[in-house]
């Protein structure tokens, strides 16, 4: 049994070896730099795959510079709303450029897998959309380097989170975001709870729940969304993300608890459900680039006159200390 056991392994860290090497040949050379500008002291990178999301793009960079990050990676996959331009100005963010299928690129994935096994190394790595916003312990007085530095003393190579998806009290059609608005302020709710959890078979914890459960996916609750994502890790080469930000190679690293009990965890808020959902449900279906198919954005689009505040369930942001009070994020060790 143990022979066996050894050899999965074995076989496993083989197939995944010569994958990875195959995805960063196939989608690494689909990228056109645009600017390189990282320097070695960048300790704390930001990675992130976009298209066409300025309007968000100046509050997102606000809030992870005040985090602690030092540069940005983009990929832009053919952005044509003066994306380029913005980032010519900024020493602290470096491009690289592709129109080819996002769909057929794990959804970015593959490109951003390149990018941080060619640059990511030995950093502490963030890894997420211009729509989510990562909240963890202490976020008021501590940066994502002190947080990487704590993950480093108890031996965490990364940090697990609960995708938190944040709504207004409003329609979402009527939900208006303008350039440089603040998501918190525009979507201030989200559920309490109504999440639930499962083993999944990459070692990790696979969690669904929220409005895109009750709301969207409430006769098919199968079909929800995974809401687990692993955004900050300490990048190393052989490293490669597999679903989104979901799940990672090497699978231990899936694991949200140790056998002491929880370790420290985070909250990443997203901003997807305001009025340009519509246009970028209809433009994604153009492009055949949507994730789960017609039938889930069909759902999108049935509820954009629809509000997801719900009485009893949903609350007001007011805090990371609020999210640990509820049981959504953990403080751990980190005191």
């Amino acid at each position: 049994m143990a022979k066996k056991l050894r050899n999965r392994i074995l076989s496993s860290h083989a197939y995944n070896f010569v994958l990875s090497r195959w995805q960063n040949v196939q989608f690494g050379r689909q990228l056109r730099r645009i600017s390189h500008r990282l320097r070695p002291g960048d300790q704390c990178v930001l990675f992130s795959c976009i298209r066409n999301e300025m309007h968000r793009m100046e509050f997102f960079y606000n809030y992870y510079k005040a985090l602690g990050v030092d540069h940005f990676v983009f990929v832009d996959n053919g952005s044509t709303d003066g994306f380029r331009e913005w980032s010519a100005g900024k020493e602290d963010v470096s491009v690289w450029y592709t129109q080819a299928g996002y769909k057929k690129a794990g959804f970015g994935v593959y490109w951003c897998n390149y990018l941080l096994q060619k640059y990511g190394a030995d950093r502490l790595c963030v890894m997420v959309d211009p729509d989510e916003f990562l909240v963890y312990p202490h976020i008021q007085t501590r940066t994502l380097k002190d947080l990487g530095q704590h993950l480093k003393e108890i031996g965490r190579p990364c940090l697990h989170v609960l995708m938190i998806d944040a709504y207004s009290d409003r329609p979402i059609d009527e939900t208006a975001m303008a350039p440089g608005d603040n998501p918190f302020a525009l979507c201030p709710y989200f559920d309490r709870d109504g999440y639930v959890q499962k083993l999944n078979y990459m070692s990790g914890t696979f969690v669904q729940g929220g409005p895109r459960l009750r709301a969207f996916n409430h006769t098919r609750p199968k079909e929800a969304p995974a809401l687990n994502k692993i955004p900050v890790v300490w990048w190393e080469k052989h490293y490669r993300y597999q679903s989104s930000a979901h799940n990672i190679w090497p699978w231990e690293l899936n694991r949200a608890s140790t056998k002491t009990g929880l370790p420290v965890s985070g909250a990443l808020f997203h901003f997807k459900f305001v009025s340009s959902l519509q246009q970028k449900v209809e433009e994604e279906m153009r492009r055949r680039q949507h994730y789960g198919g017609s039938r889930e954005y069909k759902r999108y689009r049935d509820h954009i006159r629809s509000s997801l505040y719900l009485e009893g369930v949903s609350v007001k942001y007011e805090g990371a200390d609020q999210l640990v009070q509820l049981g959504l994020m953990n403080l751990g060790e980190w005191v």
